[in-house]
């Protein structure tokens, strides 16, 4: 194993349990791991529920991306969430927009829940790239 990956492995290992604790506050009692599955595979993330309880637990293998994490807290409506923000420490991201920011979104995420599926995923990507700082092309149906 290359150097490279030794040393982020190793840093992985050392923060994935803190990580599991937060995604798992981050879900909370309201959202089965399987809706939450279902809602990421949605956004284009290949997630299954076994792999949200393997992270859940800790026993995630490779580490989230900035992407995944912003996606999971997105289908959570938890963006404002002190647990996002501890995420995103520990995995050493930031996004630039301040709480009150991210409140905002997850009260816009709340209330297109009550819209049609194919209406809240147009929503929740293009608010994942906008999150992200990404332009969506033409054509474009997943964040890169």
């Amino acid at each position: 194993m290359p150097e490279r990956d030794e040393v982020q492995a190793d840093r992985w290992d050392a923060i994935r349990g803190r990580m599991a604790d937060r995604l798992r506050s981050m879900r909370g009692r309201g959202r089965s791991q399987a809706q939450l599955a279902w809602e990421l595979d949605e956004l284009g993330f290949h997630i299954s529920q076994s792999m949200v309880s393997r992270y859940e637990q800790g026993l995630g293998e490779v580490p989230l991306t900035l992407e995944r994490l912003v996606g999971w807290a997105m289908c959570c409506d938890s963006l404002s969430s002190a647990h996002l923000r501890e995420l995103l420490e520990l995995a050493g991201y930031a996004l630039p927009f301040t709480r009150g920011d991210m409140k905002q979104f997850d009260d816009l995420l709340r209330r297109y829940r009550a819209l049609s599926r194919p209406d809240q995923i147009v929503l929740r990507r293009r608010m994942l790239w906008h999150l992200l700082g990404l332009r969506p092309r033409a054509g474009r149906e997943q964040p890169a």
